[in-house]
């Protein structure tokens, strides 16, 4: 008993652990979490009334103003009244704030700039009615990447410069010595936006034409909201990400969103911000119908509701805030190539080719096959407190080779490319469950588990369990995409599972493992009775008989029948007594049977192989939570920070067969995992990797890096080549291991010298000369010359090197076996390939007898005895 309590106190230990490291775990995410965002735990500084309240007056200000009620600019001397600037009584937009709106103007112009550039206008018209012909995409949904170069304000914003105090009464800001957030200090980076557009009827607004004039392209607007995630790449700071909201007019393809904060009341504000009046009375009327439906249903709500609901931090609004910098974003979409408006598989009208093509992207019937235009904008992000501008790179003031500006796809083209790349990996993973139930084929007993690494297949089954986390949080939360992760989430289960199990069973395989986890049988009582088979009978007189010949004076007595020794087939002799002693019969059957008193005697079982590698999978699974939650965390990082992390988690995962290697030098092994498996498993895992690595235009927008993975194709087929040297080689591959560091091994490929076969290391070789006879009589006669004369060719050319050829018949396909042998006081010859070949072709056991070795290979997958004397040997 006391033996069983000590392993069941471990098993409740190792669960302790778990559950407190799971528990720190939580702790960190939930209190230290490396987001910008507020912690969990802070208390709410604005009551939902007074919320409530000032979103209700803002709303006001917003429905009463008229374009030009709005005018920062700078004072100037003597300037009548009505040119004097003016300033709105909204948060961030007084003049008390401090805000650099002087600067308004120059966004205004810019905002002018890009959109002549991507949308010209008609010739001897106004620059913003262009008529309504539809040029570009109506329905902007969709994610763009690009880069942006950063532009000086007129004026240096500060922290010191703001009373934040005074700019939002009542909330509990963080200290003075914090820097602000979203603060970008670095010339040149990236940015990703993913834009969502809103088709109800309730988020859009058309203006009705009067005089049965043409409408303008500012006429109809509609609600838009964007996350943009933008990367410093010139500085150590990481990246940050916001949410904001704004007005989009699909003729025009213009876009204007904003933050909206404590301190900046952007929502309100922004059809002031706009470039033509036009576009303010659209938007005016369209924010005051969609901020009031919402302001309503909070009014109407039960449960007070205390969030912004135009919050720009993506984790949530709550208690002491940290003052970040606010953002305007004016985006300009680019008018479609004419190779794409004027195609033959629609009409000729432009307006109608547009519809078509999204219509065939929101509900697709297969009417169409060719390539789909990119969506391509412009960018001019204006930071009003900060006083800094961002402006994406692409021509006219970049060349093309620095940048094409914003470039991304439609929602329903990524989302088709998700399902097909989900669709690619499910089947990559079907290949590499196919490739692990050959692998289980390949090593059904003990021997052959015993060849492979537990450490290779543990990181094979790591990334497995990564994928299936990953997919498995993809296909609940998925809509469109459901079916092709649901799809990857099967197969990589079925990695996962066929994995483990592979694993269980070389985990079980290893002999030193087996041996401390079976402990020999103990007996703790006082009275033991033993019990042993009866003796045989006594032998029965030798009968005498009248023949002529009398019995040979060799023969003794008659013997009586020995009991048969069942050897199981995989001779896994240890495993097989330790069976028969859980089970309280003899270490071999037939030889006797003990039988203890039950009330004192304890016989330990082993426990089941689940119950022993069930901490192995606690392990595992921890292991996949941190590597997930850090690799999440990473996506903040700086880019070299994580490309340092990404690089080299990848070159980690594709060490996966050095431990295959090693325990092949270990034990002298040549053979381990089949070469299917190799190879296959190495294609297989280096397809995802590909894919991110080389395809510019993957799901995720991962940039391309083709020395990276150059790097790991290397690595990986590094590992390859090691493993067939090892194959065809030497295991050991003639590395001059320090003392100790490797275990004595028998070589079942040694040297053959003339000095081993008189001294009876080998039996049954003999001279090629003395086996002509027989060579000969196998050979078909007219062959028979030609095969003597080859023979002879090469006996005198190993002759010329010191060497003499043997021959010996193989006891397990009965067939000759020509074997180069060493002249006494000749040195060790200098092999070539062919001779190394040569040499690995037979082997040598450790009880003096030769075979083939594809024989004895074949033969050691069932037994792991010599054929002839039955002498156990050494595993491979």
């Amino acid at each position: 008993m006391p033996e069983q309590e000590q392993d069941e106190q471990q098993r409740r230990q190792q669960s302790d652990r778990g559950q407190m490291l799971l528990l720190v775990l939580i702790f960190y995410l939930t209190f230290f979490s490396e987001s910008d965002a507020p912690a969990l735990i802070s208390t709410p500084y604005l009551t939902a009334s007074e919320r409530l309240g000032r979103q209700r007056a803002a709303h006001g200000i917003l429905n009463s103003t008229n374009w030009g009620d709005f005018s920062p600019h700078a004072h100037k001397e003597g300037a009548p009244p009505w040119q004097e600037p003016k300033y709105l009584n909204l948060t961030g937009f007084r003049e008390s704030d401090g805000l650099a709106w002087e600067d308004l103007d120059y966004f205004k112009d810019r905002c002018r700039q890009w959109s002549k550039h991507a949308y010209p206008p008609q010739e001897g018209g106004d620059e913003w009615a262009h008529g309504s012909a539809k040029r570009t995409w109506q329905n902007a949904t969709g994610t763009v990447q690009g880069k942006w170069i950063r532009r000086q304000g007129s004026a240096a914003k500060y922290r010191d410069n703001f009373n934040l105090t005074a700019v939002a009464p009542g909330v509990n800001w963080m200290g003075d010595d914090v820097d602000w957030g979203w603060n970008v200090t670095g010339s040149h980076g990236t940015v990703v936006l993913r834009l969502e557009e809103d088709d109800t009827p309730d988020s859009w607004y058309r203006e009705t034409p009067q005089d049965e004039k043409e409408s303008h392209t500012a006429g109809v607007a509609r609600e838009i909201s964007a996350v943009a995630t933008f990367q410093d790449e010139e500085t150590s700071a990481a990246s940050f990400v916001m949410q904001l909201y704004g007005v989009h007019w699909p003729l025009q393809g213009s876009m204007i969103l904003t933050t909206t904060s404590e301190k900046f009341a952007g929502i309100f504000g922004l059809p002031h911000l706009t470039p033509h009046a036009k576009f303010f009375e659209t938007s005016q009327r369209l924010l005051n119908h969609t901020v009031d439906e919402t302001l309503r249903e909070r009014e109407r709500s039960r449960l007070p509701d205390i969030s912004n609901p135009w919050n720009p931090v993506i984790e949530g609004d709550f208690g002491g805030t940290l003052p970040r910098c606010e953002y305007v974003l004016y985006l300009q979409l680019h008018a479609l190539d004419h190779h794409y408006t004027h195609d033959k598989g629609f009409m000729d009208s432009s307006d109608s080719i547009i519809d078509d093509m999204e219509w065939e992207l929101r509900y697709p019937t297969g009417a169409r096959n060719t390539k789909l235009p990119e969506l391509q904008m412009s960018l001019v992000a204006w930071s009003p407190d900060c006083s800094y501008y961002l402006e994406s790179k692409g021509p006219p003031l970049f060349p093309p080779a620095d940048g094409q500006h914003l470039v991304g796809v439609k929602e329903e083209v990524l989302l088709s490319r998700v399902n097909y790349s989900l669709l690619v990996f499910a089947f990559v993973y079907a290949v590499q469950v196919i490739l692990l139930k050959g692998q289980i084929k390949e090593s059904p007993t003990p021997s052959t588990l015993n060849r492979l690494s537990f450490w290779s297949m543990s990181t094979m089954l790591l990334a497995d369990g990564l994928i299936f986390s990953a997919s498995s949080a993809w296909s609940v939360s998925a809509s469109d995409g459901f079916h092709s992760a649901l799809l990857l989430t099967f197969v990589s289960f079925m990695s996962s599972a066929i994995g483990g199990g592979l694993l269980a069973s070389i985990r079980g395989s290893e002999p030193e493992r087996r041996a401390r986890d079976t402990p020999p049988a103990t007996n703790t009582g006082t009275t033991n009775t033993t019990t042993t088979a009866p003796a045989p009978p006594p032998a029965p007189a030798v009968p005498q008989t009248s023949g002529p010949l009398p019995p040979p004076v060799t023969a003794g007595p008659p013997r009586a029948p020995s009991l048969p020794i069942i050897v199981p087939s995989d001779q896994d002799i240890d495993a097989e007594i330790a069976e028969n002693v859980a089970a309280g019969a003899g270490a071999v059957p037939g030889l006797g049977t003990t039988t203890t008193a039950p009330a004192t005697t304890t016989t330990p079982t082993n426990r089941p192989q689940t119950a022993q590698f069930a901490p192995v999978i606690f392990y595992f699974f921890l292991l996949i939570l941190a590597i997930m939650v850090l690799t999440i965390l990473s996506l903040s990082w700086p880019p070299r920070a994580r490309s340092i992390y990404i690089n080299t988690i990848s070159f980690l995962y594709f060490s996966l067969w050095l431990p295959q290697i090693w325990r092949n030098a270990r034990r002298n092994s040549r053979r381990s995992f089949s070469w299917n498996f190799l190879t296959g498993q190495s294609l297989c895992r280096l397809a995802p990797f590909a894919y991110f690595y080389l395809y510019d235009k993957n799901f995720l927008f991962v940039s391309t890096d083709y020395t990276t993975f150059s790097i790991l194709v290397a690595w990986v087929w590094a590992q390859l080549l090691t493993l067939i040297l090892q194959n065809f080689w030497e295991p050991r591959l003639g590395i001059p291991f320090p003392r100790g560091w490797m275990p004595e091994v028998w070589d079942y490929h040694r040297i053959l010298r003339q000095d081993d076969i008189e001294s009876g290391v080998v039996v049954g070789l003999e001279f090629l000369e003395s086996a002509s006879s027989s060579s000969s009589s196998s050979t078909a006669e007219g062959h028979g010359h030609d095969h003597r004369g080859q023979l002879r060719e090469r006996a005198k050319e190993l002759r010329q090197r010191g060497m003499t050829l043997r021959n010996v018949d193989c006891a397990i396909c009965r067939e000759e076996m020509l074997v180069p042998v060493v002249m006494t006081g000749k040195p060790d010859p200098s092999w070539s390939m062919a001779d190394m070949l040569e040499r690995k072709s037979y082997m040598i056991t450790p009880c003096r007898h030769m075979f083939h070795t594809k024989c004895l290979e074949q033969w050691f997958r069932k037994r792991l005895v010599c054929p002839i004397c039955r002498e156990d040997l050494q595993p491979l």
